[in-house]
């Protein structure tokens, strides 16, 4: 897996896993983005899925920071395909390469998140998030379960990943 590179997941990611507040697959169409490797177990992944409802949370983000706060959790930025993609930071959730389809391709080419700017953005707030997340903070009342997932991912990394 490429660093900053998009990918589906297998539908068998989101059947085993059965947290019904993980983001719809959509028949493995759904992009997610890899945003880091887990820092204590080597073979987990980080991934935020996207979605085109950019209206939407350009609403939530307008919302939050009309407030003064500032808005980790969604970030919305226009892509190579020239798009504008929103990231559900606070949808992100771990995985292993075994419940990776594919890389996520446009005219057969991987999509990637080319702007180094946009990259380091996207990744510091997500390092916020995740430990806010690890916290047991919750930011929407359905938002995965992400430490259980990340529990039964670990159980099934061979010993060698840690």
């Amino acid at each position: 897996m490429i660093r900053n590179g998009f990918y589906i997941i297998k539908d068998s990611f989101f059947s085993d896993m059965s947290d019904p507040y993980l983001k719809g697959n959509k028949k493995q169409n759904r992009p997610h983005y890899y945003c880091f490797e887990d820092s204590n177990y080597n073979g987990i992944y980080w991934m935020i899925p996207l979605s085109s409802r950019i209206d939407k949370y350009k609403k939530i983000v307008s919302k939050r920071t009309g407030k003064g706060r500032t808005c980790d959790i969604i970030h919305i930025v226009k892509l190579d395909d020239s798009h504008e993609s929103a990231f559900l930071i606070q949808d992100m959730f771990p995985i292993s390469e075994k419940y990776i389809e594919r890389e996520y391709t446009i005219a057969g080419n991987h999509l990637r998140l080319t702007s180094e700017h946009a990259a380091k953005e996207i990744e510091q707030k997500a390092r916020k998030v995740l430990g806010m997340l690890k916290r047991g903070i919750k930011f929407t009342p359905t938002q995965p379960d992400i430490q259980k997932i990340y529990e039964r991912l670990q159980q099934d990394l061979p010993a060698t990943h840690l």
